[in-house]
């Protein structure tokens, strides 16, 4: 990996799939206390991307945003976007969909996601479509 950033300049593009993928288990694990070995759920990535606006220079420190856009009944989609440290131009915006399901079958819960991993997700949902529905609706 070395090699390629110093040879660029940049960082490669499946860095950015890396570094999403970090930052949302990051937050699933702290956050949710989500584990991966012996949690009865687990949480199927459904779809992916990155959007690229710019390139950050290797080896600059970066900065990275994460938020919920949609909280589904047993779904959720995340989004981050990366910023090269000190700059206000977004240098890619990316994602994925989570489907949450049984670890035993693979199906999802008629019961939907846990209660306090809703509950820790939820403050992610500031300022989306989805919060701002739910706030007209009151």
């Amino acid at each position: 990996m070395r090699a390629d950033n110093d040879m660029f300049h940049h960082l490669n593009n499946p860095i950015y799939g890396v570094l999403i993928d970090s930052i949302i288990n990051d937050y699933l694990i702290k956050k949710c206390g989500y584990n991966t070995s012996n949690y009865p759920r687990t949480a199927l990535v459904a779809n992916t991307y990155c959007d690229y606006f710019g390139s950050t220079q290797y080896p600059s420190m970066l900065e990275v945003g994460l938020r919920v856009v949609k909280l589904g009944k047993n779904s959720v989609m995340y989004e981050c976007g990366i910023f090269e440290e000190g700059t206000e131009q977004v240098k890619a915006v990316g994602g994925f969909v989570q489907i949450w399901v049984r670890r035993e079958d693979n199906r999802p819960p008629p019961e939907g996601l846990e209660p306090r991993v809703r509950k820790a997700l939820e403050p992610l949902l500031e300022g989306s479509e989805q919060a701002a529905e739910q706030k007209s609706k009151l």
